[in-house]
């Protein structure tokens, strides 16, 4: 994965901000005004220059009312290869008198690197500043200044940078020259836009004052936001456009063009490793394999190299590479074997946003690689980063995204699978449970798990030892106070489906609770979330096989339990002969994408219900006599 300057920005912006989080909720209170910790009057300035080099200025006035709003001064400013600092200056005053309290210019500044655990090539690092202060209120005023060589990311607009800060006035100028252009996106804005021409330079100027202060409850989509996009950029020596998504697309092309170059003696051995197949399908499972086998993924960000791929033959000769080049190895020796492929940008990450799909620009952060096999047929997709997901399924990283495919004569827009039918979000469960006459009992489990939630599993496998995967399964167990004696979980391909199987025995003390007369079966039905709902889908089938202490009488036993609603299916049924009690359950759901959270979370209520009463049993005439 590569990271943009604005990504490291944002990443050290959300270190600094940590702390905001902890704790807030006594700032929330019910009929009064909110917490304000520190006042912020800012200015920024952004000029973009004729060799698309790129000035921001940011003069802050921070007024520090407590001692938690000192956070609010805290200062960091990312610089690598392409960006530099040219500027820091930090006056703490007091108010009161006018006087200056302390000073700090850049060598003031910790200087530190940023830190990838998978980089082994790194140049990103930061400057900091941290305010200390034992009398409030004081004043902060800090002035920045840096230049970037590109202005192929410029940095968004966000004029309210914390909770409970109150921002008096906040006011961003845009300057650039009318021939490399500007776009924007303003979101949830409340001030005023002005714009005006002064020879070939272009101003625009947005004033944001008296915002209101932010909680912790602030839903992302509310916050005030200005994203800025260039028409015309420039990285290195490769000029660009963005008017749309294909001229960015290629540029990027451009920029890999001619790496993508492998040895005779290597494209041999790829030929001589699909030969015979016939299934081209099989033939990128084949060279997937290999990849993922022989090839581990670090992330490299020197310079350029953020953005532009290795070599395909320095991928094979050093073993190693990141998204980029693993993802261009991987599109080389499909090339080889005659499988054309296409490069993929994408924003990654677990739950995160979808990108701005009308405001083409740089908004990716990760490369995956698209194989369209069959015309009119969904396209195979790459994780190349995983040495562990099947050929075909890009899990949580990188599904349900809007991506940029890159061809050779550009590219274009489209969206990754978000893999919502039955089959991939399948859960299948066979349980035998044995009760004692203590109300103890011994359970043995055998579990079916496709698609999403075997991703689950996967990590599981991959990344804990025995006894901490004994540890996560005790806490995900479905029934209540379950100590797993043994358990064994294997993960398989079949084709791009991912499955999970999971088996194992164990002991759950009290189980039942006992009285005289009656024995009490307390719910032990696992119970459906919220995540298990994220991709709008889920099969899921509980069957138990009950075998009490002795013969008892149901008191309460439904036979047929149904909730039966558009998309949704769900039945339990229980039945009772002998000692043998059987309970099944079993969950449909096929929700549409405009099924809200509230509307989620009150399904979920429902089904949960079904299965929240306990079972009543009369025991033998014997234990009633003895009464």
């Amino acid at each position: 994965m590569f990271l943009s300057p604005l990504s490291l920005v944002n990443i050290l912006f959300a270190l600094a901000s940590f702390g905001e989080v902890i704790d807030q909720n006594e700032a929330i209170k019910s009929n009064e005004d909110p917490l304000i910790y520190s006042l912020l009057e800012e200015n920024q300035r952004i000029e973009i220059l004729d060799n698309f080099e790129v000035i921001h200025k940011i003069e802050q006035k921070h007024t520090i009312l407590s001692h938690e709003g000192l956070r609010h001064a805290f200062t960091s400013i990312f610089y690598d290869k392409l960006n530099s600092i040219e500027n820091f200056q930090l006056q703490v005053i007091d108010p009161a008198s006018g006087k200056t309290l302390s000073k700090a210019k850049t060598k003031d500044m910790v200087d530190a690197a940023i830190y990838s655990r998978s980089s082994i090539f790194d140049d990103n690092r930061h400057k900091y500043y941290e305010v200390k202060s034992h009398q409030f209120p004081v004043e902060v005023h800090v002035e920045i200044e840096t230049k970037a060589s590109s202005n192929f990311q410029l940095d968004e607009w966000v004029p309210v940078h914390y909770y409970n800060q109150k921002v008096t006035k906040s006011t961003l100028t845009v300057v650039y020259p009318e021939q490399i252009g500007l776009r924007y996106k303003a979101l949830n804005l409340l001030g005023e836009h002005t714009e005006k021409k002064n020879g070939n330079q272009i101003e625009m100027t947005w004033v944001e004052t008296d915002l209101p202060v932010q909680l912790p409850d602030l839903k992302k989509e509310d916050d005030h936001k200005l994203l800025l996009a260039p028409l015309s950029f420039a990285l290195g020596d490769y000029v660009g456009t963005m008017e749309d998504w294909a001229g960015l697309a290629a540029w990027q092309y451009k920029l890999n063009e001619g790496r993508r170059s492998l040895s005779e003696d290597f494209e041999e051995k790829l030929h001589e490793m699909v030969a015979g197949v016939e299934s081209d399908f099989e033939k990128v499972q084949i060279l997937y394999d290999y990849l993922q086998k022989n090839y581990r993924y670090v992330s490299i960000q020197l310079g350029i190299g953020g953005w532009q791929t290795m070599s395909a033959s320095d991928v094979v000769s050093y073993a190693y590479g990141d998204c980029k080049g693993l993802t261009n190895l991987m599109q080389a020796m499909l090339k080889a074997v005659n499988i054309p492929s296409n490069y993929t940008l994408v924003y990654a990450g677990e739950n995160a946003d979808d990108i701005e799909t009308d405001l083409p620009s740089n908004q990716f952060n990760h490369v995956i690689l698209q194989v369209p096999l069959q015309e009119g047929k969904d396209p195979v997709w790459l994780e190349c980063t995983s040495n562990s997901l099947p050929a075909g399924f890009l899990g949580s990283f990188t599904k349900n995204r809007h991506v940029l495919v890159i061809t050779e004569d550009g590219g274009y827009l489209t969206k990754t699978p978000s893999y919502n039918s039955f089959d991939w979000n399948a859960i299948h469960s066979q349980n035998e449970v044995k009760i004692d006459g203590s109300g103890n009992a011994t359970i043995a489990t055998q579990m079916k798990i496709d698609g999403n939630f075997a991703e689950d599993l996967l990590g599981v496998q991959r990344y804990l030892d025995s006894r901490e995967q004994k540890d996560y399964l005790h806490r995900n167990s479905p029934v209540s106070g379950l100590v797993i004696n043994e358990y064994q979980l294997e993960l398989e391909r079949k084709d791009s489906l991912l499955i999970a199987g999971l088996s194992y025995d164990g002991f759950i003390q009290r189980f039942v609770q006992n009285t005289a007369k009656r024995m009490i079966l307390k719910p032990f039905l696992g119970k459906l979330t919220e995540d298990m709902l994220v991709n709008n889908s889920l099969m899921q089938v509980d069957e138990y096989q009950i075998e009490l202490p002795e013969v008892m009488e149901a008191e309460n036993l439904a036979e047929l339990l149904v909730l039966d609603e558009e998309g949704v299916h769900v039945t339990l049924s229980s039945s009772l002969e002998g000692k043998n009690l059987s309970v099944n359950r079993e969950i449909k759901l096929s929700l549409s994408d405009d099924f809200s959270e509230e509307d989620k979370e009150e399904l979920i209520r429902k089904i949960n219900a079904l299965g929240s009463t306990n079972f009543y049993f009369i025991k033998n005439t014997s234990a009633l006599t003895h009464e």
